[in-house]
């Protein structure tokens, strides 16, 4: 049979089956962490904006830990789906497309978070340094901004030549990841056929998977204060040893 192919957008044809493709994730345990993070340093934190929030899976877990949520994304097909996702909850949670170096006119908000490796998207030191002004001037003085990375240990232990392939309802997807040690890229292909559609959807991930001490070189070169680096969801301390790892921000001025 022929088909046709289409290139789109990352998270442009993952969106509809992003949700079973990461079905083996426990949000509850990242809303969880987050939660005793604000806990430990700012427990009377309570409106909290997710970035690069995807489908609003963390956003809906933290919501029902009692958060006021609005969750931002770069992809307009995966705010919509969290936007449809919330309605069906009768949850309030708020959700807009923005691009983490580009967040003027919303908050301020209380405290800030984002998750699942969202800052290797930022290909460039440069892009850090412009989230980081933006995430900074949307939040009150002494809030919290809490983001995690995975580190070349993560690439190299599980992605540096993975290949799987996945029927679901309605859809078959295949999926190529590989690591590029020499320029610290880690490269996510998807091949999507949906049932009844001829169209093969290609689309192509890419992160910049940093060594940390560059990572806490830009945020020394910021306002914020590096508050803790933490290791894995636990408060051990963070380092290229663990396959992740949480930085928690705190922007200038008085704490809440």
């Amino acid at each position: 049979m022929n088909s046709d192919s289409m290139r789109q957008l990352p998270y442009q044809g993952l969106a509809p089956i992003y949700d079973y493709v990461m079905r083996h994730v426990d949000y509850d345990e990242w809303a969880a962490f987050i939660r005793d993070v604000f806990a430990r340093h700012d427990p009377e934190t309570k409106h909290l904006i997710d970035l690069a929030c995807g489908t609003g899976n963390v956003s809906s877990e933290l919501s029902l830990l009692g958060f006021s949520i609005t969750g931002a994304d770069l992809s307009e097909s995966m705010v919509r789906i969290a936007q449809e996702k919330a309605a069906l909850r009768g949850d309030d949670s708020e959700f807009v497309q923005r691009d983490l170096r580009a967040l003027s006119g919303l908050g301020p908000f209380e405290g800030a978070v984002c998750m699942y490796d969202s800052f290797n998207y930022l290909l460039e030191l440069e892009d850090i340094d412009e989230a980081l002004g933006q995430i900074i001037s949307i939040l009150k003085p002494g809030g919290l901004f809490v983001f995690d990375v995975c580190t070349e240990r993560n690439s190299l232990t599980y992605f540096s030549d993975m290949r799987d392939r996945e029927s679901g309802p309605g859809f078959t997807y295949e999926r190529h990841s590989y690591y590029e040690t020499d320029v610290r890229l880690q490269h996510n292909d998807f091949e999507i056929r949906f049932e009844g559609d001829e169209t093969l959807y290609k689309e192509s991930h890419v992160q910049r998977i940093y060594r940390l001490a560059d990572i806490e070189q830009r945020v020394k070169a910021s306002p914020f204060e590096l508050v803790e680096l933490l290791a894995e969801f636990t408060f051990n301390p963070g380092s290229e040893n663990a396959d992740r790892v949480h930085y928690v921000l705190r922007a200038p001025g008085a704490a809440t």
